[in-house]
């Protein structure tokens, strides 16, 4: 289910299933989640976001099945599903700060979890009917049994590479995991969100989810100056690389004379050849001479750009 301005800013609150494997690292210090880090569920929990975030293309892709999915595990189960937004959200009795939105759960005695995921990544999953998934998947579902109390998960799969098929996997509560949720992030909370520290060791992910904090006008934080003097190094070596590329490309361009193309001593081709882009539109133009039609299309485009100022 896609969610709200009004849920995105409840979700600051809490910590959420598809928080907790940003948390944890695999033994070479890699988030468990490929998409998230520490550093990225730190700020977006501890920061206001600038509002208007687009679902990427990978979550569109999953609401769009999730309710095909949920059918899928309604036959293969052979139990009936809830999926009524306002009963899929839980937070934890014991434990308040740990909150969960379900994709749905089986109507029985023991309801269970029913979990719908869309992945390219086959390789990841192990054999249908077992809990061979992937860790970020074993996390997240624990942490829905921690906010529910249920006992079990049934993950439905979408799986995509050469054909598509559809697969049912099963988790079944551990408690050494729910217990490693509730210390990892009581402590993260505790430690990094409250206290708007960022967590240390913690690769920072997401650059995006950093350029949309909003900022305070006029405030200046304390910063290591290294940090900075890192950025300006790396930001003039990337400035010259893109000058000797455009330098090394002239000089082709120079011995090409009115040539499309060369053919290479191991068969391969060099070509410069013209292709269609989109069409130029000219918004001086446009804005003069049919100003509501701008005011149709246009969206206000203010960004922020880092530079350098002299000091006096």
């Amino acid at each position: 289910m896609a969610i709200t301005e009004q849920q995105r800013e409840e979700r600051k609150k809490f910590l959420g299933s598809s928080d907790m494997a940003a948390l944890f690292t695999d033994d070479d210090g890699k988030s468990l989640d490929p998409f998230k880090t520490a550093a990225d569920v730190w700020a977006l929990k501890t920061f206001t976001q600038e509002k208007g975030e687009k679902e990427s293309k990978a979550m569109s892709i999953g609401h769009r099945y999730e309710s095909a999915l949920i059918e899928f595990a309604r036959q293969e189960l052979g139990m009936e599903i809830i999926t009524t937004p306002e009963k899929m959200r839980f937070i934890c009795k014991e434990h308040p700060l740990f909150a969960c939105n379900l994709d749905g759960k089986t109507i029985t005695d023991q309801p269970e979890i029913v979990e719908a995921k869309t992945t390219g990544l086959t390789s990841e999953w192990g054999e249908p009917g077992t809990d061979d998934v992937p860790y970020r998947v074993i996390v997240q579902v624990h942490q829905q049994m921690l906010c529910t109390g249920m006992e079990k998960a049934h993950i439905a799969v979408l799986m995509g590479r050469f054909s598509l098929t559809e697969e049912m996997y099963v988790v079944n509560r551990d408690e050494n995991i729910i217990n490693a949720i509730i210390q990892r992030g009581e402590q993260f909370w505790n430690n990094y969100v409250l206290t708007k520290t960022p967590p240390p060791d913690s690769e920072v992910g997401n650059i995006n989810v950093f350029k949309k904090i909003v900022r305070q006008p006029g405030s200046f934080a304390d910063v290591d100056e290294n940090l900075i003097s890192k950025w300006v190094e790396m930001r003039g070596l990337r400035i010259a690389t893109e000058r000797a590329e455009k330098l090394s490309f002239a000089e082709i361009l120079l011995h090409l004379g009115d040539a499309e193309g060369v053919t290479m001593s191991d068969g391969s081709m060099f070509t410069y050849l013209k292709q269609n882009g989109a069409d130029l539109i000219d918004r001086k133009l446009l804005k003069a001479n049919y100003p509501e039609v701008y005011d149709i299309i246009s969206t206000p485009n203010a960004y922020r750009v880092a530079r350098i100022k002299k000091g006096k």
